[in-house]
């Protein structure tokens, strides 16, 4: 892969090796590469709509969540959104399954609903490698959506990680979408 940047006082874009997005921003190539940051605290931001803009601000409170069977998440995880995590990147079965809660105290479903009634992003994922999420075709997986959890594209945990992260961060961009080529 060639580099996308060169790092030095200020940083260099070299504008024909990033992916360019037509939402969101990120409109076209304005040229091989552009200084963005200068020794005078330039940030970047210039009133040039098809100038790329990089987003650079993560939000790092996100958290890798895979479900294991026999797992208490209350007992494992406990109150994560009062540890400070504001997003959690469920890691499910399949096209969306997890275990049934026995009762409606303990088990994944009541652990979700009181993570995210505290204000916590779901997303969804699966621990396969490769499909669709259809969270929809079980109990479980229709419980999870009926508390806002949300389920998109199988991206890979670490990917779904970082793109929590930069939504966390900039709450307008949509999780689902494609933003850099990761869908």
């Amino acid at each position: 892969s060639p580099p996308l940047a060169q790092l030095g006082v200020g940083v260099e874009w070299k504008k024909d090796a990033l992916l360019f997005h037509g939402g969101f921003g990120n409109t076209g190539n304005t040229g091989n590469t552009t200084s963005n940051t200068s020794n005078t605290g330039n940030t970047g931001n210039t009133s040039n709509a098809d100038e790329y803009t990089p987003r650079l601000k993560l939000n790092p409170n996100v958290l890798r969540v895979p479900i294991v069977p026999g797992c208490a998440p209350e007992l494992a995880y406990g109150d994560l959104h009062g540890r400070g995590v504001r997003g959690i990147v469920l890691e499910a079965f399949g096209v969306g399954n997890m275990p049934m809660s026995v009762d409606d105290v303990s088990g994944w479903i009541p652990w979700l609903r009181g993570q995210s009634n505290k204000g916590m992003v779901i997303y969804l994922t699966s621990q396969c490698e490769s499909g669709d999420m259809h969270p929809e075709l079980y109990a479980t997986g229709s419980a999870a959506l009926g508390l806002g959890a949300i389920a998109g594209p199988i991206m890979t945990p670490e990917c779904a990680v970082v793109k929590l992260m930069l939504c966390l961060a900039h709450p307008e961009l949509p999780l689902t979408a494609p933003l850099a080529g990761e869908l």
